[in-house]
């Protein structure tokens, strides 16, 4: 695979570059309808087909599908081929493609119009069709509203909190109802990073004050069915709503969705009240319990993620997670003897290093032997870098907790190590690879900081700034376009690992975890993934062994460390 980085940059140009290219590469399409609708739909290729079509109404769903039956032509605006009045597409600025009425400011990429009289006839017949659907989708989330206000409106408001809770203490959510977009991404209308919860801008902040009655449909049934998909799992479940455009169908094949990947039986007879919310709100529930029961079994989820719609989906791994898993590639693991029988112990032996060397020398033996853990995992994966992130000071396992919150970045560390590949691919380049390695840490220094009082569960505390800690592996697509690091330093796909360590007897989820990046255009698969989860469990066996024996700070891996390590 060529390496991205090889055309002068390891940046990409981001999210804005994305969409003039997107638009600009659709335009170069035309005449050819289904390749401009393509482009826009999939985002030039950066997201799936399928995702791209999630984020538009139904009754846009079934227009496009209309319009791959027909002989039709994409023309410049105002140019006059083809026949009868045509309809407008374009991709707006938060990457949906829009159909027919494009939101005000937006430039039309082409007009779509019949190739012959009849294509023309049958076209005009689709956007009568498309006219009434909208009208069906409008009384579907008139519906929904006076669900809301049939409830007692105490639930209502606690359902209100709840959400604004989640919404700000996770990553970041953009969806759509209708043509109405609820996000709190950038300057958005909903809380998180850029907008407080009793900031003006704040929709759930207007609702929480207004009678049910005076919220418009599409307000309603984006909290109605929030309110379901929260019911169905943990805070992450509505990261899975990213990029989507919200409504009863789609809410019910989710759920429906989710249950036959998790086992889980109808309650009564397949197609009865499919769209009723009180009855997916009560599937929604099963799904809970479910869930909670597969994790009991020791099963692994982990979530899809397309970086450039945000869109994150929960599977299963295939398999469970083991010593077995790491045999991939033909890798060859110098650290461990080929007979290890399980992770745990490859993980305690790597720790006998530190077991065995001088007091004096335990904390340096430390650092080195997971510098040259991740080394390992890195080269078995195939990987341009590998990160391992924790606490500095381990004291706050045996003091009070509190006192944790207190911390700054600067008391947690990120190891990064380069692949060999890559740091000879980056010798001699602009960025040099110890300020790209630095930024990763810096980063996930950030991140570990932000995750601390959700860790120690102590979220009740005096801060307020903080993110759920992460608890179960993503496996990501293109994620170059959102995040400045990423965009500046080449973040294209990526795997994490979050594991709980059990440390002086207390269990830490989200204390520690291992990423895996690359830079080039070849996306991490499931079987990598797997590797990385069993490799997970080295490493927590790794930092619970050397607990035991070495309480010393880490001291190393900070910006001088990089210096002194990778300058040329």
């Amino acid at each position: 695979m060529k390496p991205v980085e090889e055309a002068g940059t390891i940046a990409s140009p981001g999210w804005d570059g994305l969409i003039r290219r997107v638009a600009s590469d659709a335009v170069s399409h035309a005449p050819d309808v289904d390749a401009v609708l393509d482009t826009l739909i999939a985002m030039g290729g950066t997201v799936p087909v399928e995702h791209g079509l999630g984020a538009l109404p139904r009754e846009s769903r079934e227009l496009v599908g209309v319009l791959r039956t027909l002989p039709c032509l994409a023309v410049v605006p105002g140019a006059d081929e083809g026949y009868g009045e045509g309809l407008a597409v374009g991709i707006a600025a938060d990457g949906r493609t829009h159909l027919v009425r494009l939101p005000d400011g937006l430039e039309p990429v082409a007009v779509l119009r019949g190739a012959t009289p009849a294509a023309a006839r049958r076209l005009a017949a689709a956007l009568d069709r498309r006219r009434s659907l909208r009208q069906a989708a409008d009384a579907e989330r008139e519906e929904i509203r006076r669900w809301l206000a049939a409830r007692d409106r105490a639930e209502v408001d606690d359902r209100l909190a709840h959400l604004g809770h989640l919404l700000l203490h996770m990553a970041p959510l953009r969806t759509f109802v209708g043509d109405t977009s609820f996000t709190n991404l950038g300057k958005g209308n909903l809380p998180g990073r850029s907008v407080a919860p009793d900031h003006e801008a704040s929709v759930l902040r207007r609702l929480r004050a207004e009678p049910v009655e005076r919220w418009s449909a599409e307000e309603a049934a984006f909290v109605g069915i929030c309110w379901v998909l929260m019911a169905s799992g943990p805070q992450s479940r509505l990261e899975e709503a990213n990029g989507m455009c919200l409504d009863l169908p789609w809410l019910s094949d989710f759920l429906a969705e989710r249950a036959n990947r998790y086992g889980l039986r109808p309650a009564g007879p397949a197609g009865k009240d499919d769209h009723d919310i009180d009855a997916l709100l009560e599937l929604a529930a099963r799904l809970n319990e479910r869930r909670a029961g597969l994790l009991r079994e020791g099963r692994t989820f982990y979530r899809e993620i397309h970086g450039a719609s945000l869109h994150k989906e929960e599977r299963l791994l295939p398999g469970t997670p083991g010593h077995r898993s790491l045999t991939v590639g033909g890798h060859s693991w110098s650290m461990w003897p080929e007979s290890a029988p399980s992770t745990a112990h490859m993980g305690r032996h790597a720790a006998l290093r530190v077991r065995q060397a001088p007091a004096a020398e335990r904390s340096d033996t430390r650092a080195l032997t997971l510098h040259d853990l991740l080394r390992e995992v890195a080269g078995a994966t195939r990987s341009d870098v590998a990160l391992a992130r924790g606490p500095r000071d381990l004291a706050l396992i045996d003091e009070d907790p509190a006192s944790a919150l207190a911390f700054g970045t600067g008391d947690f560390y990120c190891c990064v190590v380069a692949g060999t590949e890559f740091a000879d691919r980056r010798r001699g380049q602009e960025p040099p690879l110890h300020r790209i390695l630095t930024a990763y840490s810096a980063r996930m220094r950030f991140n570990s900081w932000h995750y601390l009082p959700h860790v120690l569960g102590r979220t009740d505390q005096e801060r307020d700034d903080w993110f759920f800690a992460p608890t179960m592996p993503d496996l990501t697509h293109g994620s170059q376009w959102h995040h400045t690091g990423h965009v500046k330093f080449g973040v294209r796909h990526a795997i994490r690992v979050p594991f709980a360590t059990t440390l002086g007897g207390r269990e830490l989820p989200g204390l520690h975890d291992l990423r895996l990046v690359r830079t080039t255009d070849e996306p991490y698969t499931v079987r990598e993934l797997e590797t990385a989860v069993a490799f997970g469990q080295v490493l927590r066996a790794f930092h619970e062994d050397a607990f035991a024996v070495c309480r010393d700070a880490v001291t190393q891996f900070d910006n001088a460390w990089f210096r002194s390590a990778h300058e040329d």
